[in-house]
């Protein structure tokens, strides 16, 4: 009877016996190059003299399995990793059913601000030497607390739940403002400031005391307001989605051929007119130029949607009807409240802000990354700041928050305090409700993004950003950050990637960084860490069944690029595809792709805090770059800075011989980071006592009420045009955003798509199960498969 093959790929020993036999034949007729090594089974390490013997993706899975994680990563074993996932997953589509709201968020903060009066509490509640120590009479007391929340949230929110009375009496030490109400739980004190935004229903928001109502029902009539005016001055039209879209060129020349009109009506002489040709003048005049005062002060894209309704009757009740929530779903800010009520915070910190030590962002509305460099600039003894699901801060913005801890450090005097840790839970994409997707709509939780991603730079990208994360936490000895069980590694255990991947990463990563600090010889130990890296950088994306021998020996390691935003020189793994076929200087890494793709993220209002802001920083460049903090040492084998020049020289200008003829020079273009593609500057921002200009704040307060009136009339088309109309008038979700997804959302980009728990549960499972070439087989027998998966 014939052998089985073994499954999950081929047997190395028997392939090395094999390449040895092979290369002994071919000995005989040509000398082998030492760069390229012997391909036996025990290829000669020039530098130790001891064999490399074989690795390739099957034995690195063993590898794994038998010796686990390192002990950076997780002190769980293989299995209970993979169960984790597994629940990760099923909690996943119990979001999707409605049945488990709170799937995607670090923490339920709603203990944090529930009152306890500490002054009617028994001594068999909290004992009475203990209750001066937890309200932060003695100086310990406030060092308590202290303690307590420099080691992340989580403690004070488990100790909320586990003992309230005791909460009750130690928030008493502390600066617990709670974003909801805009006010302090209690009286402000001690050099802890938590800022929550506990989750709220809208039943609770309507009948508790606690919450301005108000303040809502005035924000809904603005943008009631605004649409009407806009509607009776503008008229309507037809659909702005069923007309041909205009381009820039023709946008200008519509512009440019009103005001020439405008132009034209103010010459007329009124005096020939008789009456009724006057009021047509006038109509007319006020028509037109109304018209294009709305669209430059309010906006092209509102006055295009408004026109767009068929009547305005009886708004303010239809947009009731159509906007308030059922009792049970969550409340959620306007946006003109979310800009009052984060002013009212920032206005808490900076009365603070000379004690502040400990600051926790949790869920904070419109707090992006430059608003968190603004405050933590203006905190000189800031020891520890922590972010939690803030809706504007994604997973890419972990890397200039890492530049800013090290540029603010890098400024304080010696008897200065250092920011020492940093805790950071990006917001968390967690899909649609079933119930409330459009047939045929992607439903799915993609943790990075809402939407599919191009896989070849996502997945590179994730692993490019944490590298850098790793490397610059490490040599700035950061704590909380890269903890395993701290909020960062609690979201990565969130993603749906393949089961272990990027625990896999990190586990390749630490093994590496350690045996470089200790100064190892062992090649074989120091190649299979480096193999351990690159494979979940490659893994589904480039073929992994021919590792051993020809990439494990000759390719693996040797061969980087630069990256012209970022300004870093990386092993070519964190490079897409596409990428490495461009001219050497205009070459792009992954990372930066997906940090680009992240920043311009428009669905579910990510944007529009970008857009009330902006007149708070008028001095603001995009392509400025922040103080790179340094990358660990020893990691220098991966990445490094290689430039951080932006200046790109003129070429020497053409020369000629005697003849006439031009002399070519052999001219190569110099490698600076000329070219950046996101948005993470955080230079030329104002300080935070700028931030309280009334002038500035009346123009954000239009600008969120331009926002909130958008919403309206999105909410109102969807109504007045649904799916079932006829085709050509059906008003779909995506039709808003006229002006598209920004540079990265072509249909090109799109066509390799990103994993989703299902997906990356199948591919896991084929792994188990399956050999490479197998897996390869069915990909390229499946044309429908999304390219790159499989």
């Amino acid at each position: 009877m014939a052998r089985r093959k073994r499954k999950g790929g081929p047997n190395l020993m028997t392939e090395a016996l094999r390449s040895q036999s092979t290369c002994s034949d071919s000995n005989g007729k040509r000398k082998m190059s030492s760069r390229r090594g012997n391909y036996s089974g025990g290829s000669s390490s020039k530098g130790t003299g001891s064999a490399i013997l074989p690795y390739n993706a099957v034995a690195s899975r063993r590898r794994f399995r038998r010796r686990g994680f390192h002990e950076n990563v997780s002190n769980n074993s293989i299995q209970t990793e993979i169960d984790l996932w597994s629940a990760t997953r099923n909690e996943s589509n119990q979001y999707r059913n409605g049945q488990l709201p709170s799937f995607g968020k670090y923490v339920d903060a709603k203990a944090l601000v529930k009152p306890v009066d500490v002054s009617i509490l028994q001594e068999h509640q909290i004992q009475y030497p203990l209750r001066g120590v937890f309200a932060g009479l003695h100086i310990f007391g406030q060092i308590v607390a202290e303690d307590l929340a420099a080691a992340g949230i989580t403690n004070l929110v488990n100790f909320a739940k586990a003992y309230p009375e005791g909460w009750g009496a130690l928030s008493q030490g502390m600066a617990v403002f709670d974003v909801s109400i805009r006010a302090f739980r209690g009286l402000p004190s001690g050099r802890v400031f938590i800022a929550v935004t506990p989750k709220v229903s809208y039943e609770e928001f309507m009948h508790n005391p606690d919450f301005d109502q108000d303040q809502e029902h005035r924000a809904t009539r603005n943008a009631v307001n605004l649409i009407c005016t806009i509607h009776r001055e503008c008229g309507p039209s037809a659909p702005f989605w069923t007309m041909e879209p205009l381009t820039a060129d023709m946008i200008l020349t519509q512009d440019r051929l009103l005001d020439q009109e405008l132009e034209s009506l103010k010459k007329a002489n009124l005096r020939e007119m008789n009456e009724d040709e006057r009021d047509e003048y006038i109509r007319t005049v006020q028509a037109r130029a109304g018209h294009m005062w709305h669209e430059r002060v309010h906006g092209r894209k509102l006055v295009k949607m408004v026109r767009s309704l068929p009547h305005v009757q009886d708004l303010a009740g239809r947009v009731a009807a159509l906007t308030e929530p059922s009792p049970t779903q969550d409340y959620v800010m306007s946006r003109q409240v979310g800009l009052s009520t984060t002013f009212t915070t920032l206005i808490g910190i900076y009365n603070r802000r000379q004690t502040i030590r400990v600051l926790h962002f949790h869920g904070t509305p419109m707090l992006d990354r430059r608003l968190v460099a603004v405050v933590a600039r203006a905190c000189p003894n800031l020891k520890m700041l922590g972010i939690y699901d803030c809706p504007d801060i994604h997973f890419g913005d972990a890397v200039c928050l890492l530049d800013l801890i090290h540029e603010i450090n890098s400024s304080r005097s010696s008897n200065q305090p250092r920011i020492e840790a940093f805790d950071f839970y990006p917001r968390y994409n967690t899909g649609s409700l079933l119930s409330e997707a459009k047939p045929g709509a992607d439903a799915n939780a993609y943790g990075l993004s809402s939407q599919k991603l191009l896989l070849d730079a996502q997945q590179r990208g994730v692993f490019g950003i944490l590298l850098q994360v790793v490397l610059k936490s490490k040599e700035m000895n950061l704590q909380l950050l890269m903890d395993r069980n701290g909020a960062f590694m609690t979201y990565l255990s969130k993603l749906p990637f393949v089961p272990l991947q990027i625990f896999g990463y990190l586990d390749g990563l630490y093994r590496y960084l350690d045996l470089m600090a200790a100064g190892s010889k062992d090649d074989n130990a120091i190649k299979q860490a480096l193999y351990d890296i690159v494979k979940p950088v490659r893994m589904g994306l480039e073929s992994l069944d021919k590792d051993w021998h020809e990439y494990y020996l000759n390719e693996m390691g040797k061969n980087t690029m630069f990256c012209s935003s970022c300004g870093h020189e990386a092993l070519i793994e964190f490079f897409g595809q596409e990428t490495r076929t461009a001219r050497e200087h205009t070459h792009l890494c992954a990372a930066c792709n997906l940090r680009m793709w992240l920043d311009e993220e428009r669905d579910q209002g990510k944007r529009d805090g970008t857009e009330i802001m902006k007149p708070f920083f008028p001095k603001w460049e995009r392509f400025d770059f922040n103080q790179d903090a340094p990358l660990y040492e020893h990691g220098k084998g991966l990445i490094t800075l290689k430039s951080t020049g932006t200046e790109r020289p003129l070429p020497p200008a053409a020369q000629f011989d005697a003849n006439g003829n031009v002399i070519n020079h052999h001219y190569i273009e110099p490698l600076l980071r000329d070219n950046k593609i996101h948005d993470d500057s955080l230079q030329r921002l104002p300080d935070l006592r700028d931030m309280f200009d009334q002038e500035l704040l009346k123009d954000a307060q239009y600008r969120a009420r331009i926002i909130d009136a958008r919403n309206t009339a999105h909410v109102l088309l969807k109504d007045c045009y649904p799916p079932d109309t006829l085709r050509s008038q059906a008003y779909e979700n995506r039709t808003p955003d006229l002006e598209g997804q920004g540079r990265a959302r072509t249909q090109h980009d799109m066509c390799l798509v990103s994993h989703s728990f299902d997906d990356a549960a199948v591919f896991f499972d084929d792994l188990q199960h399956k050999t490479f070439a197998e897996l390869k087989a069915y990909r390229y027998s499946t044309p429908g498969n999304p390219g790159g998966f499989w």
